[in-house]
């Protein structure tokens, strides 16, 4: 793993990169963690991220910031309710504050009426993040 690329991990955020019908390129920011080499994160099930992947599986992730370390990949749409719970764990460990204040409630509320689900890309080989799961979750 490049040094760049390692401090942009700590930041636990990602510019993610899925491509509309037309070809184009659209880059929403979310928050990341990795898990077994995989880069995961949440996301509404009816969020265009969502169906683009579905349309589309092939995308990249702009680690840290939108023009940070990319990594191609192959996104998969996990609804797994213990999936969605362990990402949901990791962000309080990476995003305790902003999960405190404002966010974690309605995350868990949506979590409970199944209505979120876990991103989960699996980079292209050589993946960068082999073997790492960050945070421990």
């Amino acid at each position: 793993m490049t040094p760049e690329l390692q401090r942009a991990l700590k930041r636990h955020t990602q510019w993610f990169g899925s491509f509309k019908a037309s070809g184009e390129l659209k880059k929403i920011q979310v928050w990341l963690i990795v898990n077994g080499g995989q880069i995961e994160f949440l996301t509404p099930g009816n969020s265009y991220k969502v169906k683009r992947a579905r349309r589309n599986p092939r995308v990249t992730c702009y680690v840290g910031s939108e023009d940070g370390p990319a990594i191609s990949g192959t996104a998969q749409i996990i609804t797994d309710r213990s999936e969605v719970a362990r990402v949901y764990r990791g962000y309080w460990k990476t995003h305790p504050l902003p999960m405190a204040i404002m966010i974690g409630l309605r995350l868990w509320i949506e979590m409970l009426l199944n209505k979120r689900v876990v991103v989960r890309v699996r980079p292209d080989e050589p993946n960068p993040l082999a073997g790492l799961t960050d945070p421990a979750t």
